[in-house]
């Protein structure tokens, strides 16, 4: 799960994997494995059928909270139609998504309420 976390996290990062690359190749230096941002292609089946199905599932959205996640009701029709056998995993992998998203949201929302609120 720690691979589809990085992914996640580095997704709004500025720079990517061959940017990253490139960038240590014209100072001359070795690329860290710990930094090297992720790439979807990185990531194992499950973890990009997962964001597949994450996509194809509707938001949730309040005027006053924002977004509270992903609507699930489609889920069971996409977990046949993929014949997906470790419904387990793909529900941590979509709760894993769903929260940081969800995180994601509720902080820029909270810049945005802050921001207001020292004019």
């Amino acid at each position: 799960m720690s691979l589809l976390d990085k992914f996640l996290t580095s997704s709004n990062s500025k720079i990517d994997k061959n940017r990253y690359l490139l960038l240590m190749e014209q100072r001359g230096q070795q690329p860290d494995p710990e930094k090297i941002p992720i790439d979807y292609d990185d990531l194992g089946y499950d973890a990009q059928l997962a964001l597949h199905i994450y996509g194809k599932l509707g938001n949730r959205v309040y005027g006053d909270v924002g977004f509270t996640g992903k609507d699930f009701t489609l889920l069971p029709i996409l977990i046949t139609y993929h014949e997906i056998i470790d419904t387990d995993l793909l529900l941590d992998y979509l709760n894993a998504i769903d929260a940081y998203n969800i995180n994601k949201s509720q902080e820029a929302i909270k810049k945005i309420t802050d921001k207001a609120s020292k004019k």
